[in-house]
């Protein structure tokens, strides 16, 4: 990636303040928080778009069912303040405005765990803890930079496509620090690979990335499940290859989904907005005229589950009663048979 020339002088000054507050850190002046058990951090260096957060579920799904669990996460465009936990809230009143729309799929998708938001993240473990003492495992999610605490253990998550090592700081690049930071995970994920990444495509990127002796490195690759039905409209159809998609998406890169879905439907309309944007209800008004133009009877609105959590949850679910609306759930897989070397890691911490 080329770094936009006249920014980069900008993009070495937020760099360096990135690195010398990590420094402190690392350094001793300013104190990081440890649980007193054990934490896993989910994080990256770039802005969103790595696909953080299907393999935060990962984890979810994997740890043993008996366990008890909870994630924290800061609730990013969530309208509330301080720590707020989406179990105590009453199902009718729960949105993603309350809580953040990635945390509220975590409550949706895995209602046996507690699922917290709290943008100080020391406050937010203390009070879970403070709550729920029999917890035994507290999941950290996009907490690479939030330093005032130190996880167990810290997984960084690259994109193939575009890995830290190519990119640069903002504004002049997509990255939160400078690249040398990811020297501080402890197992680095290169996701959306191709499916069919050869050994050579591993040793290049293994190569490019450079990692220390005791940092793990894996590779995975984005699948994608059924769609699945969100409301009674969409659960009276069936759909077939004929079926028409008008595709909704507010996430960072959503050309891996329209391929897929493009291979399997006909896509009469994109509707593309801003990562983690708020639907008003006038768009959605214009989705509802685009949808109902022409005959519309093997047509489906899809969209992902991230976005979904500001659909069906709140008032918007109301004007998409009449729409069949379904979301693509997608999942990480572990390339080179390299799944039990990873869930080795964290099962026993």
């Amino acid at each position: 990636m080329r770094p936009q020339k006249l920014l980069y002088p900008f993009a070495l000054i937020y760099g360096a303040v990135a690195a010398f507050r990590r420094w402190m850190y690392r350094r001793g002046l300013r104190k990081a928080y440890q649980a007193p058990i054990p934490t896993i951090g989910v994080g990256n260096l770039s802005v969103g778009g790595t696909g953080k957060t299907p393999h935060v579920e990962y984890i979810i799904r994997f740890l043993p069912e008996h366990y008890k669990i909870a994630t924290l996460s800061r609730g990013y465009k969530r309208k509330t303040k301080g720590f707020v936990l989406a179990n105590d809230i009453d199902p009718q009143q729960l949105s993603a405005e309350m809580i953040g729309d990635e945390p509220l799929q975590f409550f949706t998708k895995f209602p046996h765990i507690k699922v917290a938001v709290d943008e100080n993240r020391t406050e937010g473990i203390q009070q879970l803890l403070q709550r729920f003492p029999d917890l035994q495992y507290i999941i950290l999610d996009d907490c690479y930079q939030h330093l005032q605490v130190k996880p167990d253990l810290n997984i960084l998550i690259t994109e193939y496509a575009a890995p830290y090592a190519l990119d640069y700081p903002l504004p002049a690049g997509r990255l939160r620090e400078f690249r040398s930071a990811a020297r501080y995970a402890d197992m680095v994920i290169v996701s959306k690979c191709p499916e069919n990444l050869t050994e050579q495509q591993r040793a290049e990127m293994t190569e490019l990335l450079k990692l220390q002796d005791n940092q793990q490195l894996f590779f995975t690759t984005m699948r994608y499940g059924e769609l699945t039905a969100l409301n009674e409209c969409g659960k009276q159809l069936q759909i077939s290859p004929q079926t028409e998609v008008v595709l909704l998406t507010a996430i960072a890169h959503p050309e891996p989904m329209i391929k897929y879905l493009s291979e399997k439907f006909n896509i009469i309309h994109h509707y593309r907005f801003p990562d983690h944007h708020y639907f008003s209800g006038e768009e959605i008004k214009e989705i509802q005229k685009r949808f109902f133009l022409g005959d519309q009877q093997n047509r489906i609105l899809v969209t992902t589950e991230k976005d979904s959590m500001r659909l069906i949850y709140g008032t918007l679910s109301k004007h998409l009663e009449t729409i069949p609306l379904f979301s693509l759930p997608i999942e990480p897989y572990f390339l080179f048979q390299d799944e039990e070397r990873f869930l080795h890691q964290y099962r026993y911490q």
